[in-house]
């Protein structure tokens, strides 16, 4: 009786195990293109919305919305950003954990924008001090350096850009219109 029992804990936990194994391997749980030896001699090919990626112009998020700097929609940033503890967001946001700051952006044509990330954080968007919903998601391209990639849909118009919950003390992103 003993043997059946260990024999059908082997068989049940089996499939978990499996399970497991290939949820470590999804998009969601792959390793940061910067530390994954796969990626070492590998050159991306950019989609044309983010061609602006490699050219990363230094720049520093403000504290509270209506600070930081202004960012050019098409041109990659590397954002220094402030300890979670100094920053005064609003609205205030789901993760205050880490770093984080606001930058601001124009908008001259209607559609959808893609904002990337090469880190982890939360990314609000605000218009008249409202946060807009996010219409995607996404992980960007392996070995390109963006992690992450969220849609807005936006009119013309100016924009804060509300980042929050950052691992690093910077990260680079880039607000892109898809065509």
């Amino acid at each position: 009786m003993r043997v059946a029992l260990a024999f059908a804990s082997l068989l049940l936990a089996a499939p978990l195990a499996a399970q497991t194994d290939a949820q470590s391997q999804s998009p969601a749980h792959t390793k940061d293109s910067a530390t994954d030896p796969a990626c070492a001699n590998v050159r991306v090919a950019f989609p044309p919305e983010l061609a602006g990626w490699s050219q990363q112009v230094p720049v520093s998020a403000g504290v509270k919305p209506g600070e930081g700097a202004t960012i050019a929609v098409g041109q990659g940033a590397l954002v220094s950003l402030h300890p979670g503890r100094h920053l005064a967001l609003s609205p205030a946001p789901k993760n205050p954990a880490g770093a984080g700051g606001t930058l601001a952006f124009a908008v001259a044509t209607p559609g959808t924008y893609r904002i990337a990330l090469s880190g982890k954080a939360w990314i609000d968007v605000l218009h008249a001090g409202k946060s807009l919903a996010s219409v995607a998601h996404a992980h960007g391209p392996k070995c390109s350096g963006v992690r992450k990639m969220v849609d807005f849909k936006l009119a013309p118009g100016n924009y804060t850009l509300q980042l929050s919950g950052a691992e690093a003390d910077s990260i680079t992103l880039l607000v892109a219109r898809l065509a």
